[in-house]
């Protein structure tokens, strides 16, 4: 998936004989709507309605975030595949019971990754506790924990925290939700009716849900980096412009890693898993099979 992400404050978008074009005070860089499948905005930019119309009519997707890392805004291309029986569907599980097997396997999954991750490191001689266990709240401790080992400025996993590593956690998840919701709503699914995250008004409940699959190769993207010296600045808990760029770029590029799902010998890359992750979901829910969460090998 190719993405475009625009981190200077006060630049315009527009399109100019049917290219995109970013101006950014004297400089002027254009990019064919052809060569990106996503243009994430992270600060203040005004873009013409053409933008608008011509990104939704090519099917990419604009993701606004603001300096904590929200998604303040998402436009969606609006081609979806059977989206009525699969919403249907959807509902009937909640309402009926049956998504709790869809919500119990997402959260396998996320421990099987979060094993992963800490079995990469151990792998390079970092003594790491591989087992997990199947609780979530303390695979959840044990895991942070060896996440401080790792990288020891970092006390453990709070989002309100303004260390740079929480930080830069909940910036680089809020760039994995804006993709899940693109390819839940490609697939028919209701984002915001989720079998594991409680419903709340405006809360995109499935995107959270299925995020936490994919949360665990972010955690290694952001831990290798920092471990390998990259760092960002915080002020008050919030990053400034140019360290919102380059980590949103750092986590860009880490998606299009190829890796290795158990029973599967055919790498993907990591978004190509959330893409065809997002319809096997649908087609489970739609034909009431059960669902094999992403298990990724690292």
């Amino acid at each position: 998936m190719k993405s475009w992400v625009i981190s200077s404050h006060g630049s315009y978008l527009t399109l100019h004989r049917g290219v995109f074009q970013l101006k950014e005070g004297e400089k002027k860089v254009e990019v064919s709507p052809s060569e990106v499948d996503e243009i994430l905005i992270l600060s203040s930019c005004s873009l013409s309605t053409r933008v608008i119309r011509e990104a939704v009519t090519r099917g990419i997707t604009l993701a606004f975030l603001d300096t904590r890392g929200a998604i303040w805004g998402l436009l969606l291309p609006s081609v979806a595949s059977e989206t009525v029986k699969t919403k249907k569907a959807q509902y009937r599980a909640v309402m009926e019971g049956g998504g709790k097997g869809y919500g119990e396997e997402i959260i396998r999954a996320k421990i099987g990754n979060q094993e992963a991750h800490l079995k990469y490191w151990a792998r390079r001689g970092e003594r790491v506790d591989r087992e997990l266990g199947e609780d979530e709240a303390s695979a959840a401790r044990v895991y942070w924990g060896n996440i401080s080992l790792l990288f020891p400025q970092f006390k453990g996993r709070d989002h309100d925290s303004g260390d740079q590593l929480n930080v830069a956690l909940n910036y680089s998840y809020a760039v994995v939700y804006s993709r899940v919701m693109r390819f839940l709503v490609l697939a028919g699914l209701d984002p915001y009716l989720g079998f594991v995250h409680r419903d709340r008004p405006g809360s995109e409940s499935l995107v959270y849900d299925f995020s936490e699959m994919f949360k665990p190769y972010v955690d290694l993207i952001l831990v290798r980096a920092f471990r390998e010296g990259f760092r960002i600045q915080v002020k008050e808990g919030l990053m400034d412009g140019e360290s919102r760029g380059r980590l949103a770029k750092l986590v860009v590029k880490g998606l299009e890693d190829k890796v290795k799902e158990v029973g599967d010998h055919n790498p993907k890359t990591v978004t190509q898993a959330m893409r065809a992750h997002a319809v096997e979901l649908a087609s489970c829910v739609r034909e009431g099979r059960k669902y094999r969460g992403f298990r990724m090998v690292v």
